[in-house]
């Protein structure tokens, strides 16, 4: 071997050596001590950025911090990336460039970062990879606030928003157009079109054979091609367009706390509730909750499918579902006069259908999707009830005797008493979380296509939503009554009064009550005169999970 092949080999094993520190330990860039100070200096004391500081010091990344080399250049921290990008997603930056722009000029932001100036890909880098953790320091928040007593598992409520997508309507393909389209293109006689023609056919058809094969794959009827956890959703007031359907699961009508996440791509809620009590469960039980306690769920019509009714009536010994009955649809479903579907009786043990004029409908026959049994009406022509009935010549009804079960089971449990008052707590349970996403963070559309950084980016925002339930969640802490002597009284009687004082404490939020730090006074004073003296209320609060 000559010298020159010895010092290629030498070369190349020390190419593929890897370096092992000697201390494993990841180390951080340090703070900006100069920057730092000012913005300790500058920024207020009851500051939204303090309180989000103080948050975020409590969240275990123990997990994520050991992920980062001890080798090479210094990264930021983790706990720092974090705080910055909650505390923007609560005053609505979204993006990462507005965020790594408005970290030139913007002291708060300077103190979450420890002074450091973050660029925008190392803020993308980190929300891009980062779900999970999202994920975790939300269900952290949950177990925190069970702890505390603030987590209502009799008091849950499920709907969800529709967001924007980050996608073109170009990149958007129907499976039913596109079928429509092939049995089009079908009928086309290449062998008479030019060659540039025949080349467009060609791309036509493998454009809406794609679309057709991609919509099978997903079992659903739309696709997005450059955003593939997106679909075409129907928006309010605003047209169809490409969105992402985030089903949330919040507990309590005043802490309004979220405690269960589901995204998806479909157009509507039917078939999501069973997922999405099942990750709420699970995240309940993580924060302690019994695995013996039952849950009470009210969610809105939209559930209203045989999927969803099914899982209420087979999982009743660990969750109790209120779902309002959705509106009946057709021609006739809504037009004064017309019987109604009630007015039809329906007879399980012998799968009989009993018209309102008495008489027993011809059937069951098989329905041509196989999925109901369809019944006939005898004689219809010389009815007296038919121009309340139908405009045919016979009446048509079809029955899924199984949702008919289902359904039964759901319109009993709503007629029970209190069911209806339960019920009517969904919207101030549920519907918040949404306003506070939608208009207080102005988080309306999507920045990424990725499914992993959407999914990041959703939790990103619910974990804000939680953290500011968790910040003004307040209690009464301490209360001072200190009984004085008006000073016409001290005139009166010149001798000296001492005045009584009696303190009383109650439970307050998250550890700020067993620590004994303190506090301080918010509701001023107020004076109750009388003739013989003077009661003086003195009483004060504490944030949740800030440190005085």
């Amino acid at each position: 071997m000559t010298s020159e092949e010895g010092a290629s080999c030498a070369s190349a094993e020390q190419r593929g050596r890897r370096r092992v520190a000697k201390d494993p330990t990841p180390r951080f860039k340090g703070a900006e001590r100069e920057v730092l100070a000012a913005a300790e200096r500058l920024v207020p004391r009851e500051h939204l950025a303090r309180k989000v500081r103080e948050v975020v010091k409590r969240f275990e990344l123990g997990r994520v911090e050991a992920g980062y080399s001890a080798l090479g250049q210094k990264g930021y921290a983790p706990r720092e990336l974090l705080a910055l990008w909650v505390y923007a997603s609560l005053v609505g930056v979204h993006q990462g460039t507005q965020l790594a722009h408005a970290l030139q000029t913007d002291l708060a932001l300077r103190l979450l970062s420890a002074g450091h100036c973050v660029s925008r890909s190392v803020l993308n880098r980190f929300r891009a990879s980062q779900g999970p953790l999202f994920l975790a320091a939300m269900e952290e928040t949950v177990r925190w606030a069970y702890q505390e007593g603030l987590i209502e598992e009799q008091c849950l409520a499920v709907d969800s928003v529709r967001l924007r997508a980050h996608a073109s309507g170009r990149q958007v393909r129907v499976q039913r157009h596109s079928l429509k389209r092939l049995e089009a293109l079908a009928q086309v006689e290449v062998r008479l079109l030019t060659a540039s023609a025949q080349k467009h056919h060609e791309d036509q058809v493998q454009r809406h054979q794609q679309a057709v094969l991609l919509c099978q794959e997903r079992a659903a009827a739309t696709v997005v091609l450059s955003n593939p956890s997106a679909g075409l959703m129907q928006f309010p007031g605003n047209g169809v367009h490409p969105g992402h359907r985030v089903t949330v699961v919040s507990s309590g009508a005043r802490q309004r706390l979220v405690v269960g996440v589901l995204l998806s791509a479909s157009g509507n809620d039917k078939g999501h509730l069973a997922q999405a009590l099942q990750e709420a469960r699970r995240v309940l039980h993580q924060a302690g909750l019994p695995a013996s306690a039952q849950l009470q769920v009210a969610g809105d019509a939209g559930y209203w499918s045989e999927e969803d009714l099914r899982f209420a009536a087979l999982n009743r010994a660990w969750v109790d579902v209120l779902l309002k009955e959705s509106s009946p649809t057709g021609p006739l479903a809504n037009k004064p006069g017309m019987l109604p579907r009630e007015a039809f009786e329906l007879q399980p043990s012998t799968r009989a259908v009993v018209c309102p004029a008495g008489r027993t409908m011809r059937g069951p026959v098989r329905d041509t999707s196989g999925a109901c049994e369809a019944y006939f009406g005898v004689g219809c022509a010389d009815c007296p009830l038919r121009p309340r009935c139908t405009q045919r010549p016979r009446r048509k009804l079809t029955v899924r005797w199984e949702y008919e079960r289902f359904r039964q089971a759901m319109l009993l449990r709503m007629s029970q008493r209190g069911a209806a008052a339960r019920y009517h707590q969904r919207i101030a349970t549920v519907e918040p979380v949404f306003a506070s996403v939608e208009h207080d963070m102005r988080f309306r559309r999507l920045s990424s296509r990725h499914p992993c950084t959407v999914r990041a980016e959703v939790l990103l925002k619910l974990l804000a939503h939680n953290i500011r339930r968790l910040l003004t969640r307040s209690r009464l802490f301490c209360v001072y009554f200190v009984l004085e002597a008006p000073a016409s009284l001290e005139a009166q009687y010149p001798v000296s009064l001492h005045p009584y004082s009696a303190q009383t404490s109650c439970r307050t939020g998250f550890g700020a009550w067993r620590s004994g730090r303190a506090v301080r006074p918010v509701w001023g004073q107020r004076s109750l005169s009388s003739k013989r003296m003077t009661l003086r209320l003195f009483a004060q609060r504490t944030m949740g999970l800030t440190s005085e």
